[in-house]
């Protein structure tokens, strides 16, 4: 087990931590068919907010990035300033979570291979479990009910929320506090996530990664993480990793 794990487990106030799971290619399918709508959205922002027709979101690279950079990517591409982006942000992100919304019937949902069987276990066994995910939070909440397991998340932090993924992880302690009712370090967290740049985030907030090769990475590719997997099929060594294996359910 990676020794900053360790030296992060030794500096927490809870027994076990809190996991705080990505949303696409971690828990759900992602790619063009399970967030056609998602990408429809990001358009539909580009065009009616930022008044840009010719923007796409193809122009950008999405993996593991948070909405808000993606749009800022994609209009660096046509010339908008990241001033200009900021800007315009919020008008933006409601843009896109309506335009979402209206269209959620468009989508599919795919859950990904393992998530039920962990997320009912986690649940069992007493832990809360949260989200940071790069979605808008409308967006990544009504993925999650469509999909059946938007219940078993008590909190999230959404790339709505903030301008770097790394942002995420203390406005997500400060989601769970207000659940949890007491204070929390970051240290109180591992993230769950499926791409380098989860991964990223996680040595930047000084906290344990677990990574799933599910999306478009192969495990391969994120050995960097703490905990490196197939995919959440792997439950036993998720439950080992937080120090829940053999504990009475």
């Amino acid at each position: 087990m990676n020794q900053n794990y360790m030296k992060n487990a030794n500096t927490s106030s809870f027994k076990f931590k809190i996991p705080l799971f990505d949303i696409d290619w971690t828990l759900l399918k992602g790619g063009n068919v399970g967030n056609k709508v998602h990408h429809d959205a990001f358009e539909f922002a580009l065009h009616t907010v930022y008044n840009q027709s010719a923007a796409s979101y193809a122009d950008a690279s999405g993996q593991g990035r948070i909405d808000t950079q993606i749009l800022i990517q994609i209009l660096n591409v046509h010339g908008v300033s990241e001033e200009e982006a900021k800007n315009k942000m919020p008008q933006a992100l409601e843009a896109m979570a309506k335009y979402f919304m209206k269209h959620a019937d468009e989508g599919t949902y795919e859950i990904m291979p393992g998530v039920v069987e962990l997320l009912a276990d986690l649940k069992k066994r007493g832990l809360t479990l949260g989200l940071l995910t790069g979605n808008v939070a409308e967006i990544g909440w009504e993925k999650l009910r469509r999909a059946g397991i938007k219940d078993y998340f008590s909190f999230g932090a959404f790339g709505s929320m903030a301008y770097r993924r790394v942002d995420l992880i203390d406005i997500a302690r400060k989601e769970a506090e207000k659940v949890l009712g007491q204070k929390l370090s970051v240290h109180d967290f591992v993230i769950v996530g499926d791409s380098p740049l989860d991964i990223a985030c996680a040595r930047a907030g000084g906290i344990p990664v677990i990574a799933v090769g599910t999306g478009h990475y192969k495990p391969h590719e994120l050995i960097h993480a703490d905990l490196t997997l197939e995919s959440l099929e792997e439950k036993d060594k998720i439950l080992e990793f937080l120090g829940l294996q053999g504990e009475n359910i």
